[in-house]
């Protein structure tokens, strides 16, 4: 390619002169100028798209997190919520019930409360230890904790009371 241009030159500068190759330079530099502008402004047009889409980024990495937040709460209340309605089932017709259906009420209170637990001791456990103690979701877990061990704690003092009668 270079040698192409090098030729080009020779026979510019044997047909125009020298005089006539100083307009042919001047229009060559100041192309190459307009490019040099051109190419500074697509630079900074590109660094402005890059910074718009490291904005974004971060805010789409911030909604993820309040989705899956959100869906951890969906879960912990409707699974609380389901859990106490079973209990309140089991309190009140305890009289009614057999062995059998007293058991699988305690089962599925079980089944509801445990993985709650396990969600929101997960989350506080990942939370400190990755440093996020300001983070504005640990004293909702730390509250959501009440109805957990309000609810282990039902369960056993149910079961202490019950445990004398069946003997």
């Amino acid at each position: 390619m270079l040698s192409i241009a090098g030729s080009i030159l020779v026979v510019l500068l044997v047909l125009f002169g020298i005089s006539g190759t100083q307009t042919i330079w001047a229009q060559e530099f100041s192309n190459v100028s307009r490019m040099e502008q051109s190419l500074e402004n697509m630079s900074s047009q590109m660094e402005e798209v890059v910074e718009r889409l490291t904005m974004m980024n971060d805010r789409f990495g911030a909604l993820k997190q309040v989705q899956e937040i959100t869906v951890y709460l969906f879960v912990i209340v409707f699974m609380m919520g389901l859990a106490f309605v079973i209990f309140g089932f089991y309190i009140g017709q305890e009289h009614k019930l057999s062995l059998f259906t007293k058991r699988l009420y305690l089962v599925s209170f079980l089944v509801l409360v445990i993985p709650v637990t396990i969600i929101i001791i997960r989350y506080m456990a990942n939370t400190i230890l990755s440093g996020g103690i300001n983070d504005p979701i640990l004293p909702v877990a730390f509250i959501l904790l009440i109805p957990v061990v309000t609810s282990y704690i039902l369960m056993i003092v149910k079961y202490r009371h019950e445990a004398p009668r069946s003997q």
